[in-house]
């Protein structure tokens, strides 16, 4: 009698590349969401200042910019802060609103996950 070829076990590092492949598309399409709710978020702030018109959003949007060209670079500079920080304050609220979606990382090291068995 011939033995009995056992398979070998599978490498776990295809898997694992994999694995990280997956966690990085997942946390760039969720960062990607997140900064794109803050842009919405400001465009929606110039839209209530424009009565929700889109003249009135133009012509806010120009209003602020040239006032913005014609500061003095101090102030500018403390524009700048300031829209940086509202910045990371919308990305914060945003990102503890939107925490539940990040809560499934975990799935992509199960065996069972259906993203990468592809309905084997």
């Amino acid at each position: 009698m011939t033995p009995a070829v056992v398979p070998a076990a599978p490498s776990r590092g295809p898997s694992r590349l994999a694995d990280a492949c997956y966690l990085a598309l997942r946390l760039s399409g969720w960062l990607a969401v997140t900064l794109g709710c803050v842009a919405a978020l400001w465009l929606l702030v110039f839209a209530a200042l424009g009565n929700f018109s889109f003249s009135g959003t133009v012509l806010q949007l120009n209003n602020f910019a040239s006032r913005y060209v014609a500061a003095d670079a101090a102030r500018q500079d403390r524009f700048r802060l300031f829209f940086w920080l509202a910045s990371a304050a919308l990305f914060a609220v945003l990102a503890f609103f939107r925490r539940h979606s990040l809560e499934d990382l975990s799935l992509a090291a199960t065996p069972t996950s259906k993203e990468r068995d592809h309905g084997r």
